[in-house]
């Protein structure tokens, strides 16, 4: 007897003020098949979540140390216009407040390398997360 699964691609928002290591890693994620805009602006990433249609984007990943507010303080903002936002704070700090982390889903060091980040991002979508785009479909047998 097999179930099948519906994996869906999120539609990615990667938000750091590196932008060499921002570059990096959504080459990286779209290599893997996932679609992602960036920005280095934590302003302009609340300009494209208001600019964007309501559930355009499904997953923000974001940079804890930038200038003008931290990835916590961005991840409420985001929230607020789209409260089903997923989260990643994906960030070199070891000494994030736990207090600061109420809008985050997920924290993933840097240091780990790109692969818990990459991880997390399939784990969103396999646990049925409302992400839309290019379906593909994955058997379980059971």
């Amino acid at each position: 007897m097999s179930n099948s699964k519906l994996l869906t691609s999120p539609r990615i928002l990667m938000v750091d003020d590196e932008i060499e290591q921002l570059r990096l890693r959504a080459q990286v994620i779209g290599m893997c098949g996932f679609a992602a805009i960036t920005t280095n602006s934590p302003m302009e990433a609340i300009d494209i979540m208001t600019a964007k249609q309501r559930g355009a984007i499904d997953l923000a990943i974001l940079d804890y140390n930038m200038p003008v507010m931290n990835g916590c303080v961005l991840a409420q903002k985001l929230r607020a216009i789209y409260p089903e936002l997923k989260t990643i704070v994906h960030s070199g700090a070891t000494d994030i407040p736990h207090s600061e982390m109420t809008s985050v889903d997920a924290l993933i060091h840097k240091g780990d390398g790109i692969a818990p980040l990459l991880d997390q991002i399939v784990e969103f979508a396999q646990v049925g997360l409302p992400f839309q785009g290019s379906a593909l479909e994955q058997e379980a047998v059971s």
